[in-house]
């Protein structure tokens, strides 16, 4: 004879399910920083980065320590920014993700965290036209990984465009086109004396870009731009003017040539198509 009755063992299976039920809801309603931040992992990877952010924050609360929720945090903002849209809610939401790159950066990160942070900062800080920043935080990244050569690249071209924007102003002042070149010495020596240093600098860093990554047809198109805003101020030396366009065209060509062999190179490491089954 049983001790228990012909009913027992389907209630004790059911007071089983529901201890598990009552196990999850208190999980779900208590998630740990850990559970926040696998939350936010999952959203991020589908692209939803308001979502991600908000496990993230979430993530904080719990644990205020958790550098990696904090980068992961900084990162999601940083996604939701659009480059050249200068509205105020655009230009806030980079803000906030620069906020909080700067939060990693004085909680004593690894030191790849640390890069993590200041690249993005410094990146922001140039969409946002903050030169000077962009600069600073560029310098940064290249102490950390002095054979970088993006960061070449993008020092370079912090140079090309202060200069551009330093001729750009001269032939206005001059009232000529863009498309015209100065020819008045005075002019010339007076744009000299401010980007010269500029660009010679651009150079050597797109230089240096170049010999990390040979094949950078973005490096080489700058380096371009370069020659051509050397070649501004040296009306005064029609042979250097002369050289530099020369030099500059030159470049064009490269670049084209270096894009279209990238190109060719993406297209020879793409699967090619199945033969269909019969």
């Amino acid at each position: 004879m049983h001790a228990f009755g012909p009913n027992f063992v389907p209630t004790l299976l059911l007071l089983v399910v529901f201890a598990v039920a009552d196990f999850t809801a208190a999980l779900a309603q208590n998630p740990t920083a850990m559970d926040e931040m696998r939350a936010g992992a999952i959203a991020y990877k589908f692209s939803d980065y308001a979502g991600a952010a908000e496990h993230f924050k979430a993530a904080l609360d719990l644990d205020p320590d958790f550098t990696q929720a904090r980068l992961f945090l900084a990162t999601s903002y940083a996604q939701q920014y659009t480059a050249g849209d200068d509205s105020a809610a655009n230009v806030a939401m980079a803000q906030r993700a620069m906020d909080q790159f700067k939060l990693v950066l004085n909680d004593d990160p690894s030191e790849e965290e640390r890069y993590k942070s200041i690249v993005p900062i410094a990146s922001l800080s140039f969409n946002l036209k903050r030169l000077d920043d962009a600069r600073e935080y560029y310098g940064k990244a290249l102490a950390l990984k002095p054979n970088e050569a993006r960061i070449y690249f993008m020092l370079g071209l912090i140079d090309w465009t202060e200069a551009s924007k330093l001729r750009t102003k001269e032939k206005s002042d001059l009232g000529l086109s863009e498309s015209a070149m100065i020819s008045k010495p005075e002019a010339c020596a007076a744009l000299r004396a401010q980007n010269q240093q500029k660009v010679e600098q651009g150079i050597q860093r797109l230089q240096k870009a170049l010999e990390l990554q040979p094949a950078d047809g973005d490096a080489m198109g700058y380096m371009n731009l370069l020659y051509r805003e050397r070649a501004e101020y040296e009306c005064d030396d029609p042979e250097a003017r002369k050289a530099d366009l020369k030099a500059a065209d030159e470049w064009v060509d490269k670049a084209i040539a270096a894009k279209g062999a990238n190109a060719g190179s993406a297209a020879a490491e793409k699967p090619a198509p199945k033969e269909p089954q019969n």
